[in-house]
């Protein structure tokens, strides 16, 4: 993209699960001069947009961001993130983007193994730390780009896919779409953007490989990775190799170790079904007890989903609440993880994740499997029990 060779590019946001791989490609493939900004590390400030001549933003960077603001004043082009990476895939003749509201990181991760262990060299962009890449992002010399496609804000909007994969649909980003409807018909956008549109999987396609990660999701998962695969041409024995050599991405129950004899697993899930696929995953597993420590995210997706995620925290034996993760969001909608905890049985309700640790210490013994569970600083847990 000749438009950003050599030029100062500044990113709004620039700690994001894909705005630091973002960052990396614009420094590596066009040569441009990338300075950054994070609320939450270096905070942001008008004057770190002078000189630019591109400023990046995150979804989560609205038009009243100081920097945002400053550099509409100035007439410096603010694009999207997202926006961007389209910009980037349509360089390649063949880019995947896997879609849906549950399962894309892994998938993703899972589709790049087969073609990494295929040797076809492919380009990657996925939204979790893949160890198998070193990171979350790879540049291959390929036609290939194999990318993670998010809904939210209706980022995929900019993706025009060759081949576009849409795992499931399911109601999410209440703070931004404003009902089902809504949030169905931007997948059927994005699939009317793709050359093919892969939706169909057969999970007996895997049911004999020997997988690495639990649970029927990430069965359903490879077999939509086998299928894109297969589409390709990819014979069934790489397919098969690369599947059963997969230990997954970071924060997808990702073993952590051991508290009190207790097996330790962290997990990103933040919606329902998700919730619910970790803890069956969970019981899968030899054990005496599951007991959840979880955290919702965001305060609409709480409170549009309160009574889904209560009957979720019931496959645990043990359900340990710590209060909401606002992530872009203010306290103002009314509702708190008390409410999540009055509606399960045996639940209990801690204020910090301080609390929460401390419970989990008196509570773990041998047999046990622990889980956190949820998109903020939960992940923050297993560091805070030892």
């Amino acid at each position: 993209m000749e438009r950003f060779k050599n030029k100062r590019v500044h990113l709004i946001g620039i700690q994001g699960v894909s705005m630091g791989p973002l960052a990396k490609v614009l420094a590596d493939k066009y040569g441009a001069v990338v300075t950054g900004s994070d609320k939450t590390t270096t905070g942001e400030n008008s004057e770190n947009v002078h000189g630019a001549d591109y400023v990046i933003r995150t979804a989560a960077a609205h038009d009243d961001n100081p920097e945002v603001a400053e550099a509409k004043r100035l007439g410096i082009p603010v694009l999207e993130r997202a926006e961007v990476w389209g910009m980037i895939m349509r360089e390649y003749p063949d880019t995947i983007c896997i879609a849906g509201t549950h399962g894309k990181s892994t998938t993703t991760a899972m589709t790049a193994q087969i073609f990494i262990e295929a040797r076809l060299d492919p380009s990657v962009m996925v939204g979790a730390t893949f160890p198998l890449i070193g990171g979350n992002h790879r540049l291959g010399d390929s036609g290939y780009f194999i990318a993670e496609s998010d809904e939210y804000s209706n980022s995929f909007r900019f993706f025009t896919p060759r081949v576009a994969v849409i795992l499931n649909i399911e109601y999410d980003h209440p703070d931004f779409y404003a009902d089902f409807h809504a949030y169905e018909s931007a997948f059927g956008r994005f699939a009317a953007s793709a050359e093919t549109v892969i939706d169909s999987f057969d999970a007996a396609a895997v049911a004999d490989f020997d997988l690495k990660v639990p649970g029927a999701h990430n069965r359903k998962n490879a077999a939509a990775a086998a299928a894109v695969a297969r589409f390709y041409g990819i014979d069934d024995a790489v397919i098969r190799r690369a599947l059963e050599a997969f230990t997954g991405v970071q924060r997808r129950f990702e073993y952590k170790g051991e508290l009190n004899g207790a097996r330790f697993y962290d997990d990103y899930a933040h919606h329902p079904t998700e919730l619910a696929a970790a803890l069956t995953a969970a019981k899968e597993l030899p054990h005496t007890r599951v007991i959840a420590a979880f955290q919702p995210h965001t305060y609409t997706r709480t409170k549009a989903l309160l009574g889904d995620f209560a009957d979720a925290l019931k496959l645990a034996d043990t359900a340990l609440l710590t209060e909401i993760y606002a992530a872009r969001e203010d306290d103002v909608y009314g509702v708190s993880s008390r409410d999540l905890a009055a509606l399960v049985p045996g639940s209990e309700y801690c204020a910090t994740l301080t609390e929460t640790a401390a419970k989990l210490r008196e509570l773990a013994k041998p047999g046990d499997i622990v889980l956190s569970i949820g998109a903020g600083d939960v992940t923050q847990l297993w560091g805070l029990c030892q």
